[in-house]
């Protein structure tokens, strides 16, 4: 019998043993021996083993030769899947895992004759047809586009995609709270103290959002908002349905539920009636997935109805000096002699003026750990509030100087940021001019670099300035540029640009010239297109990029033929695909796609998001914090049409939205994010600030006063002059720091704050 669990560094057992040598603490082995059957609430804080409790139970289960398909097990996102879906039995049962929103869709569909009894779509007849948040932008952007003509949300200094995103997820937080939409703009003017401008956007809000959702119930369609509603209220109630869950399930996991939503939990409740067991898992420092609607408060009140709770304290992650640490940013009054441990081995925190100085001697200390103290790379995750293109390539250059491999993990990454789906919606935009979206020329010799080995950025740009004319000179009114043949640019050039690559720029002309707004759907253009031509050995074959290039196809595609379907169910110029191509260049926010996590490798560096990386299930030995200056690590992302509070079942009648409320709102998630952070870090953690940030420009966030004052108790001194003097002559800041004397000061040295 074999138990596949990921483990935690720093546990007390290691990846994929034998079931019968793990090694349970008392606690979690008494969690497992309970009785299967009730209802139990098990809490802590991360690292304390309560999933490995969970999956432990699971595996007895599973055991008990049952069907796995009668034991559901549901988690907020798919990402933390993999410690439920591979454990499975002798017989080679599994358990299902899904998310509430994978489960609703799927209870619909079989469903749908039942729901369209008593629910407000106009077509029972039809089926009904699901909306991505890519397809349903799409939907909005047709919708208002008269209404922003006219004047709509002039007081919002954003852009349009933006304020179609907002929308939706205004509609999604009012579905996630079990709150009528019709009554979102009554309580945001209700709550507003800010410019009077606002409170006229408000109802502009929700009339587009009333108009979207009435075209979506006269055309069967679903956005993620109407199918959270259709499923409360037309489907949990009704005992046809309550039935079918009684006889389908027997026991029940939920994981994570505090970054799941009160709709979640108000299912998770019916559910727990149902079943024989239930098992629910949460975490006290959770709650980071409130930008889309999660709610710890109404998470707990599950507790008050199970009939066993255990409450498990001991960490499996973290070290002595880690946890006393964390105790001293929960409680900053509490003395020196009642911690368990020093924290100062557990934290070592650097200031620089200079922001490059910065990512450079993040990347030497991440060589160090990994070249001269043996820490495998996934052990190891740079984390920052906010990842922009600038800090990652910047930070990816300077770890490949170091022979580091990396990985970044950014959550809804818009396709356009993509560096190869970028190039995908480059050539569409080339080979569709009807579309009306004009890539710069910068873009298309990024698109012939990825496309044709051996191009470099110089000769590209040689390239472009000579093939790519404006098509109006020529009298061709329907495209925008003409690509000039082989000959014409050989002979401007000279031998600038070798053979080879003229001959390739040559066949990748003649395919634009056969495919050019092509009346194909554009999903089976691009895969013709790597099939045809990236995937000869000739050119992206031949680059050693094929792989990463068939990852961006494979999105780009993926995210096409979902468009494609809405398209052909709809039938009637809703959904277009000039929409998708200009609000794609305007940083629409895209769907996630399993090719995302399904590629990742083990063996590398994480760069990740701080509320991402304290969403995962994912601990790791060292942890390098960026960026500590920066603001974004103590404000919220303000979204002033969907406000994560006042759109929550926390927030009270007749509460105002103030300054103070909000600088206390954010001091206590900053603090709450320091603290998950540490509770998955198992050695040490690095952080690095900067007085500049990447535009040059102070910054100061309030997470500096925590580390000043850790610093100041617990006797480390941060010197600008040092962090500089460090990543000048290649050595870590931990080797420098260590080589100074410890009990004599730089008389030369000035103070700092």
């Amino acid at each position: 019998m074999i138990l596949f669990l990921k483990v935690q560094p720093n546990s007390r057992y290691t990846d994929f043993e034998m079931a019968s040598s793990i090694q349970y603490s008392k606690s979690q082995q008494a969690i497992i021996d309970l009785p299967l059957s009730g209802s139990l609430f098990l809490d802590g804080r991360a690292g304390c083993g309560k999933t490995t409790a969970a999956a432990g139970r699971l595996q007895r289960i599973l055991n008990q030769d049952i069907s796995g398909s009668e034991v559901i097990v549901l988690i907020p996102a798919r990402g933390a899947s993999r410690q439920y879906s591979d454990i499975y039995s002798d017989s080679g049962a599994r358990a299902q895992v899904v998310t509430y929103g994978s489960f609703i869709k799927r209870s619909i569909e079989l469903f749908w004759p039942l729901i369209t009894q008593s629910s407000p779509f106009k077509s029972a007849e039809q089926a009904p047809t699901f909306l991505t948040i890519e397809t349903a932008q799409i939907l909005m952007a047709g919708l208002i586009k008269t209404r922003l003509e006219d004047g709509y949300f002039n007081a919002l200094q954003q852009s349009t995609s933006r304020i179609y995103n907002q929308i939706l997820i205004a509609l999604h937080k009012m579905a996630a709270g079990e709150f009528p939409f019709n009554t979102y703009a009554q309580r945001m003017r209700a709550s507003w103290t800010g410019d009077s401008a606002m409170l006229m956007v408000f109802d502009q809000v929700q009339e587009c959002g009333t108009l979207f959702r009435e075209t979506c119930f006269s055309h069967n369609l679903l956005d993620y908002s109407i199918q959270v509603e259709i499923f409360q209220n037309n489907l949990l109630p009704n005992p046809r349905f309550t039935d079918w869950l009684k006889r389908n399930f027997r026991h029940f996991f939920y994981d994570n539920l505090e970054e799941d939503t009160p709709a979640a939990h108000h299912f998770a409740a019916v559910l727990r009636d149902c079943c024989e067991s239930s098992c629910f898992i949460a975490d006290h420092l959770g709650g980071f997935r409130n930008f889309m609607g999660s709610d710890t408060r109404s998470a707990f009140q599950l507790a008050e109805t199970c009939s066993v709770r255990r409450t498990m304290n001991e960490s499996f992650v973290c070290s002595p000096e880690i946890n006393a640490m964390a105790l001293a940013v929960e409680n900053p009054q509490i003395p020196v002699n009642q911690l368990p441990a020093n924290p100062e081995n557990a934290f070592f925190f650097q200031a620089f003026h200079q922001y490059p100085t910065m990512i450079r001697q993040a990347a030497l200390d991440a060589a160090n750990l990994i070249h001269h103290q043996n820490v495998p790379p996934d052990q190891i995750v740079i984390i920052a509030p906010l990842i922009s293109d600038v800090l990652y390539t910047s930070l990816e250059r300077e770890l490949r100087v170091q022979n580091i491999p990396c990985r970044v993990h950014r959550p809804s990454k818009p396709l356009i940021e993509g560096t190869y789906t970028k190039c995908f919606l480059i050539l569409l935009a080339l080979l569709h001019p009807e579309w009306g979206v004009v890539p710069r020329m910068l873009d298309f010799c990024e698109m012939l670099m990825r496309f044709v080995p051996g191009l470099d950025p110089i000769r590209s740009q040689a390239l472009v300035g000579r093939a790519f004319k404006s098509a109006a000179d020529t009298g061709q009114l329907n495209r925008r540029f003409i690509l000039s043949p082989r000959e014409e640019i050989q002979k401007s050039l000279g031998r600038r640009i070798n053979q080879h690559l003229l001959i390739a720029y040559e066949q990748f002309r003649l395919w634009i010239e056969r495919n050019t707004a092509i009346t194909e759907a554009p999903d089976i253009t691009l895969a013709r297109f790597f099939h045809e031509f990236l995937a000869r050995q000739t050119f992206g074959d031949a680059s050693g990029e094929i792989s990463r290039l068939s990852q961006g196809a494979q999105i780009v595609i993926e995210s096409l033929r979902k468009c494609r379907l809405v398209m052909e169910t709809s039938q009637d110029g809703l959904i277009r695909w000039d929409t998708y191509l200009q609000l794609c260049w305007e940083g629409m926010v895209s769907a996630r796609y399993e090719e995302e996590s399904a590629s990742l490798a083990e063996d590398q560096v994480l760069i990740t998001l701080s509320s991402a990386f304290a969403i995962a299930n994912q601990p790791a030995a060292y942890q390098i914090w960026l960026n500590a200056g920066s603001p974004r690590w103590w404000e919220r992302i303000y979204g002033a049409l969907s406000n994560d509070y006042i759109l929550s079942q926390d927030w009270q009648p007749g509460e105002l939205w103030s300054i103070q409320k909000n600088a206390e709102v954010n001091n206590e998630n900053m603090v709450r994010l320091v603290l998950a952070l540490l509770s998955r870090c198992g050695t040490r953690v690095l952080a690095y600030a900067s007085e500049l940030n990447e535009s040059g420009q102070d910054q100061k966030s309030n997470l500096l006063y925590v580390f000043s004052n850790l610093a100041y108790r617990f006797g480390q001194d941060s010197s600008v002059w040092q962090a500089e003097e460090a990543a000048q002559t290649g050595t870590s800041s931990a080797e420098l720091d260590a080589a100074l004397p410890l009990d004599e000061p730089d008389i030369d040295q000035e103070p700092t704050e």
